[in-house]
């Protein structure tokens, strides 16, 4: 078992002690034993102060928290329930693939969720979709662009969808997570919102660099506590461009804020914005 599962194990079953405890503690006992002991065997012992047994061949298969993932982590399995599908891509190589990503949602936060190959099987075959609870097992991290973990599912991967004992647990909603327009006051990577679209500009195409062609389209968001302007890139702009209305109520899942020359912050939906329209009506929050 290597470390990165031990370190699990303890977090998924000691929700009190934080990851930077359980390094702490370790570098605390390397120091004691001069290097000589191996990082695995010191993490037994601790994991036994926890109250956690490792067995030298057991595998990890406990579920952990969301928030308590970091990258490079091996044979992780979660739990949340998906509020966002994109759609399957395929990619070149010495070996073609095609691959396609989730959002996915537990009680504490939200993650990219990167499914290769053949589990992307799922969702071309409509069996996995947008409110469903999902357990991925055998997953691992990485770091994606912002330096924030995210999950892989590839060959030695499973997914459950709606596993038994998790049904009638209670529905997480995105607008837990929601940013208040008016709270929007630096520039973050990853934020998420809901409102309304209050004006609505017509898509324009633009010449890149190296003259390939890219589109743009531009709306006003509004809720309850005020309004932004939101810039939708390429794929995205023209998949809204299709669906995106005056008035409707749409949420966006991992888009970025960035300042503008008068001071203010707009918001950038690119392909890594889950995007979702939901209905004509008033802003929500």
């Amino acid at each position: 078992m290597e470390s990165e599962e031990i370190i699990q194990q303890i977090l998924s079953r000691n929700p009190e002690v934080s990851l930077k405890q359980i390094l702490e503690t370790l570098e605390s006992e390397k120091k004691k034993t001069a290097g000589l002991i191996e990082d695995t065997t010191l993490l037994r012992l601790i994991a036994a102060k926890h109250g956690v047994q490792i067995s030298q061949n057991k595998s990890f298969d406990q579920r952990i928290s969301i928030s308590r993932l970091i990258p490079g982590l091996n044979n992780v399995t979660v739990v949340g329930r998906v509020v966002g599908v994109s759609q399957p891509r395929t990619y070149e190589g010495k070996k073609p693939g095609k691959f396609a990503s989730l959002m996915v949602m537990d009680e504490e936060s939200i993650i990219r969720v990167t499914l290769w190959n053949d589990k992307v099987d799922s969702i071309e075959s409509g069996n996995l979709k947008v409110g469903q609870i999902v357990r991925f097992v055998h997953g691992y991290t990485r770091e994606d662009r912002n330096g924030k973990p995210e999950l892989h599912i590839g060959e030695r991967s499973e997914i459950k969808i709606e596993p038994e004992d998790e049904k009638g647990k209670e529905k997480h909603f995105v607008c837990k997570f929601a940013t208040v327009i008016k709270d929007i006051t630096r520039t973050q990577n990853s934020i998420h919102l809901q409102g309304n679209v209050k004006r609505l500009f017509p898509a324009t195409n633009f010449t890149r660099n190296d003259n390939s062609e890219g589109k743009v389209l531009r709306f006003q968001l509004a809720d309850v506590t005020g309004e932004i302007p939101v810039v939708v890139w390429n794929e995205k702009a023209e998949e809204l461009e299709k669906t995106l209305r005056l008035n409707s109520n749409i949420q966006l899942i991992n888009a970025r804020t960035k300042p503008t020359q008068n001071g203010q912050y707009e918001i950038h939906v690119d392909q890594y914005t889950y995007v979702e329209v939901l209905a004509n009506g008033p802003a929500r929050v």
